[in-house]
């Protein structure tokens, strides 16, 4: 991949890292705002309903803020577009769709084939994979 591209990439990584944070800023600025007591049981269960939704989609977002900053890491030390479990390079393609990818498709599909043999297993023995 040329550099012009993963500079590029870069940059858009970068933005959405500040919309990310600037969400997060937003989130807290209103819950700041929206604390206090109310006489109606009601309302404040709708409120508290609202505020667990609410850092449920921060709590992804965080996640995603994670992704970003590995990805911008991974540009800046030379390790972006190099697949972890292999080594090889990850196609073009692949990194201008999602950029935050760590591994190629032929490893990826291989992780997913695996994860889902473990949820068939798992599924024949009465045991939800995904909890455990």
């Amino acid at each position: 991949m040329r550099q012009r591209r993963i500079q590029l990439i870069r940059s858009t990584l970068v933005q959405k890292m500040e919309e990310l944070r600037s969400n997060a800023d937003n989130t807290i600025s209103k819950m700041k705002d929206a604390e206090g007591n109310f006489a109606d049981s009601f309302d404040q269960a709708a409120i508290d309903s609202n505020k667990f939704v609410e850092l449920v989609c921060r709590d992804r977002e965080r996640e995603l803020m994670l992704d970003v900053k590995e990805t911008i890491l991974r540009i800046d030390r030379g390790l972006f577009g190099i697949c972890d479990h292999c080594g090889r390079m990850i196609h073009e393609k692949r990194l201008s769709i999602e950029p935050m990818s760590r591994l190629c498709t032929e490893c990826q599909e291989e992780k997913e084939i695996n994860h889902k043999r473990k949820n068939r297993q798992w599924a024949m023995k009465g045991i939800s994979y995904n909890h455990v």
